[in-house]
């Protein structure tokens, strides 16, 4: 019937491409139009903690007058110097008591001369006792609980509980204080970034959260707790830094949920499923794992679905 059967095909064949050509680029220009209009957000890292601190001593013993040990008479070690555990720092000494020692001794001396000296043995006895107690309490050594080095405020404190002397222990950290809303955020061996007013620039590590709150830094409706941070050695004690913690969180709406741990992300003009690690905080989900500063994260993605 047909002359040329192979022409036919042929032509079959191409009007068969054409039509597959025309469905792809339709399919292709509704795909691309519908990802283009789609509303989207651009992920971004949250604001990172700042806070101040200053450089100290790990470990600090304090010294306060007491007025009830007398005054302060001799002092083992000097400003600067090293001092060892359990070594003498300074010494009391009791004038009130050295009067009634030789209020004592006369009474003493009056018994031991008084001709019917027998009569008084129970007295004689009891003011012995009594001497030997005063006498404790003449002198009075203060030793040092840590190894450290010695920082002497005043060598001759007068006023009640007056700071005068201080032991610091060789090894140094940085102390803060970190409000209640951003205790969350750190954690045990968290890289920080750390600078001084004259622009030096060192890492650090988080070595310490406290559990409870300073009742000295804390304010009525907000909490403050200490931090400890790694620092470098040399920097003088008194030294303030500011600290600054990348969070590495990303905040976005709670509307970029697709399902239950997952966001859609669109890249080159395609939507791909992303598994996420969050938490819900004020409607808005925190990203910590799964996405990246930069990537486009699809709005209300449970209107579209993927193949």
């Amino acid at each position: 019937m047909f002359k040329h059967p192979w022409l036919i095909a042929l032509i079959l064949l191409l009007l068969l491409s054409a039509t597959a050509v025309g469905l792809y680029a339709a399919f292709r220009h509704y795909t691309l139009q519908a990802t283009q209009n789609v509303k989207t957000y651009t992920a971004t890292y949250n604001r990172p903690i700042q806070f101040s601190g200053i450089q100290s001593a790990e470990t600090t013993q304090s010294f306060y007058y007491d007025a009830r040990m007398g005054s302060i008479h001799d002092w083992y070690s000097a400003e600067g110097k090293m001092i060892k555990k359990d070594q003498p720092l300074f010494e009391y000494y009791n004038k009130i008591l050295e009067q009634q020692l030789t209020a004592v001794r006369k009474h003493l001396n009056t018994l031991d001369s008084h001709q019917h000296r027998q009569n008084f043995l129970n007295m004689h006895t009891y003011l012995e006792q009594e001497y030997d107690r005063i006498q404790l309490g003449l002198r009075t050594q203060v030793f040092s609980m840590s190894e450290g080095i010695v920082h002497i405020i005043d060598k001759h404190p007068s006023k009640k509980n007056q700071l005068f002397a201080q032991i610091h222990s060789s090894k140094r950290i940085i102390k803060a204080y970190i409000s209640e809303t951003e205790l969350k955020q750190l954690k045990l061996n968290q890289s920080v970034e750390i600078k001084t007013k004259t622009t030096e620039q060192f890492k650090g590590k988080i070595l310490s959260i406290s559990h409870y709150p300073d009742v000295t830094k804390s304010e009525t409706n907000k909490s403050y707790y200490e931090v400890q941070i790694s620092t470098n050695g040399v920097i003088p004690v008194g030294t303030h830094f500011q600290i600054t913690i990348p969070t590495h969180l990303i905040a976005l709406p709670k509307d970029v949920l697709y399902d239950k741990n997952a966001i859609l992300i669109k890249r080159n003009e395609q939507m791909v499923k992303r598994i996420i690690k969050y938490h819900e905080k004020s409607g808005m989900v925190i990203i910590s794992e799964g996405l990246l500063p930069g990537e486009k994260v699809i709005a209300q993605p449970k209107n579209f679905t993927l193949n």
